[in-house]
């Protein structure tokens, strides 16, 4: 196993793109210290093909591109295709499970684009198949002028991508065809004004979603039959009081525990990421938080260890998970836990897969 780190310019994001960023190599996630690899400009976010030695890197710039990479070689990653995806700032994909198509949400201009793949994994067209757009605001005038598309993920069942939308407040709803979307849009889902989805985990038919600007974790039970969500339950991500800058949520995923499933948030500002115990019927309840870094944008479990992005402390973490797991039960409200890593060097860190 070997690590890919996708990065943002060194002077962070939003500064312009093209510095040095690139993909950057870490041998085995024990061992976080890390070699660039690629230069690419702001790969943020990656995707590795289940079965394929390819890797989708999303570039997100105001014309953002598509980058296919061979990493049969991941000392010496080759680029195959580059596809302008028709949007802006592209921030997160979303591989289908059948591998016919990946999914392209783009954060500045709101819209999807859906890419068609061949058994290569390669794609079929040079353009987008679709771009799919929505319209729409939220009441945070400076982060909800207008649509936000943050990420996609499957609805459970998996007939369905539910786009998270960050500037209405919304889960759009896109009935998965072969080799692409539903054009007619509905919504699955309308979280309170201002609430700010970003990232969700599915759990059989419970999605639970990471809002980023008033930093709550909802769970919303699917319908399959109307093909909607609602709240049915909503905790702080975090007890952690501020240290680096006001509560930004991130990322969330379930992990396998002990006794059962665990959920992770990662959370900028406070700096921690989040620890909560999921009941057999979904409910989550506050483990406690430990010290992830400045700015922990994006986290993944590899093998037995839990590996953290610092994009504003540019440096990556790896934890062992079993330290994780272990977490005690806090002490005190807004107990935040010093957890043993090991540490890397890598400018502004926004995603990582292993190849």
């Amino acid at each position: 196993m070997a690590l890919l780190w996708g990065t943002y310019p060194a002077a962070g994001l939003g500064t312009p793109a093209g510095l040095g960023e690139g993909l950057w190599r870490s041998a085995a996630p024990d061992s976080p210290q890390a070699e660039r690899v690629l230069e690419l400009p702001a790969p943020s976010f990656l995707v590795a093909h289940p079965t394929l030695p390819v890797l989708y890197a999303a570039c997100e710039l105001p014309a953002s591109e598509l980058v296919v990479l061979d990493v049969s070689r991941p000392a010496a990653p080759r680029i195959l295709a580059r596809l302008a995806t028709g949007g802006a700032d592209a921030c997160h994909l979303l591989l289908a499970p059948s591998g016919d198509a990946i999914y392209v949400s783009h954060y500045s201009s709101g819209d999807v684009a859906v890419v068609r793949l061949g058994a290569d994994g390669l794609p079929v067209d040079d353009a987008p198949a679709q771009l799919l757009g929505h319209a729409g605001s939220g009441p945070n005038a400076a982060r909800q002028e207008g649509p936000h598309a943050h990420s996609a993920v499957l609805a459970p069942g998996g007939a369905h991508v539910l786009v998270i939308d960050l500037g209405t407040d919304e889960l759009r709803r896109y009935r998965v065809l072969d080799g692409g979307l539903l054009e007619a849009a509905g919504i699955a889902a309308t979280l309170p004004p201002g609430a700010g989805p970003r990232h969700a985990a599915v759990r059989g038919h419970l999605l639970y979603v990471s809002c980023e600007l008033d930093n709550m974790l909802r769970t919303l039970r699917w319908d399959p039959e109307s093909a909607t969500a609602e709240v049915v339950a909503q905790v702080p991500s975090t007890l952690a009081a501020p240290r680096s800058a006001e509560p930004q949520d991130a990322h969330v995923a379930l992990v396998p525990g002990h006794a059962g499933d665990m959920l992770l948030v990662s959370v900028r500002g406070p700096d921690v990421i989040s620890v909560f115990d999921v009941a057999p019927e979904g409910e989550l309840t506050y483990r406690g938080a430990f010290d992830a870094g400045h700015w922990p944008r994006y986290f993944a479990v590899l093998g037995d260890r839990l590996l953290v992005g610092e994009e504003r402390g540019h440096r990556v973490r790896s934890f062992a998970m079993a330290d994780v797991l272990g977490l005690p039960a806090e002490n005190g409200i807004g107990d935040v836990v010093d957890l043993p890593y090991e540490a890397g060097d890598v400018p502004s860190p926004a995603c990582v897969v292993d190849v």
